[in-house]
C-alpha cells in the first residue's frame, strides 16, 4: 500500500491461499480460527477477504443446504494444517482493511502457517465465492475467476 508501511514478514507471506489463526470478533466462538486469504493480489488491494475455516461442518451444510456449491470441505489428508474435518462457506467472507491487519500481525494477534493452502482447494474456494449470490460483485472483483 503506497505510504503505509506493510511489516516485512506480512509482505513476503500475503498471497492468495495463505493462512492464518486468530480470533476475529464477527464470529460466534471466541476461540481463534484459520482463516484463509482468498484476495487475487492482497497486497494491492486495500481489503483482505479471508475465508473462516470451522470444524461444525453439518451447521454449514444444514444452513446452507440450498446452495451447496459454495461450500468447500477439507480434512487433513488435504491440508495437514487442519487437525479435522472442516468447511468453508464461501458466503461469508470476513473483510479487514490491509492496515488493520497488519497493526495485528505486528501485535502478535496473527499466527501465520508457513505452508499455503493446496491449489486445488485455492481453485475450489475461487469457484465457490463466484457461485454464491450473496457476496457482492465487489467482493468477487477482488477474487480470481476459477
Amino acid at each position: 500500500m503506497a505510504g503505509e508501511k506493510i511489516d516485512q514478514k506480512l509482505s513476503l507471506s500475503l498471497r492468495e491461499g495463505t493462512v492464518y489463526y486468530f480470533a476475529h470478533h464477527t464470529l460466534t466462538s471466541p476461540d481463534p480460527h484459520y482463516f484463509i486469504v482468498v484476495n487475487s493480489d492482497p497486497l494491492k488491494q486495500k481489503v483482505l477477504l479471508l475465508s473462516v475455516v470451522t470444524s461444525q461442518v453439518e451447521k454449514v451444510r444444514l444452513r446452507r443446504k440450498a446452495c451447496l456449491e459454495t461450500l468447500v470441505e477439507m480434512t487433513a489428508a488435504d491440508f495437514d494444517v487442519l487437525t479435522k474435518s472442516s468447511i468453508v462457506d464461501c458466503n461469508d467472507l470476513k473483510e479487514i482493511a490491509l492496515e488493520v491487519f497488519n497493526g495485528n500481525f505486528v501485535a502478535n494477534k496473527i499466527k501465520y502457517f508457513a505452508k499455503d493452502l493446496p491449489a486445488p482447494l485455492r481453485k475450489a474456494l475461487r469457484k465457490a465465492i463466484h457461485a454464491s449470490t450473496i457476496l457482492t460483485d465487489e467482493q468477487k472483483a477482488l477474487v480470481a475467476k476459477p
